[in-house]
């Protein structure tokens, strides 16, 4: 068996998350090719028996390219087992986790897949002060700090709002589902 993970990141948050879905899928003996999606091009997913393409979310868009590798892979993803992630903001509270849960992965699979994934992975972001961002992104980002000091949270200091053993107990599904074929 063998797996494809194509991962958009920005700020690194969506990689490491990537990185431990492929560790917990190796350790069950499955081989896993990571590539980021920048270094995607011309991919055969044919040789995979299951292909899971996930993107850190900023400004509510996924990475171009991780959409892009979806798009022109839509007919050969047809026939095959598809599980989508994403990295986001929305997942760090439980009232933003069902908008998330539409906006980046209901819709985004909708749009570009044939088929519905076998699996959708909503993962916490980072909240990082000292990454460089832009101009629109630094904007937005006085009304996160001001919930993030109503919150009673320090808006000056990074927060890591992944579930770790969430993201580990998600990638072990989808071995499970693999294992099932």
């Amino acid at each position: 068996m063998k797996t494809l993970i194509v991962y958009g990141t920005r700020y690194g948050t969506a990689a490491e998350i990537a990185e431990e879905i492929a560790n917990v899928i190796r350790e069950e003996g499955i081989k896993v090719d990571l590539i980021e999606d920048k270094r995607v091009n011309d991919c055969d997913v044919s040789l995979y028996d299951l292909v899971v393409v996930g993107s850190g979310i900023k400004m509510g868009k996924w990475t171009k390219k991780s959409v892009k590798f979806l798009q022109k892979n839509k007919e050969s993803l047809a026939n095959m087992k598809v599980a989508i992630f994403v990295s986001c903001g929305s997942a760090n509270e439980e009232k933003t986790r069902p908008e998330g849960q539409k906006k980046y992965l209901d819709e985004v699979a909708q749009k570009n897949l044939i088929n519905p994934p076998v699996a959708t992975g909503l993962f916490g972001s980072v909240y990082d002060p000292e990454a460089k961002h832009g101009l629109m992104y630094n904007f937005s980002m006085r009304f996160v700090k001001k919930e993030m000091e109503k919150n009673g949270l320090d808006p000056n200091k990074r927060h890591d709002y992944r579930d770790w053993d969430d993201i580990r107990s998600w990638a072990r599904g989808l071995v499970v589902l693999l294992k099932n074929e």
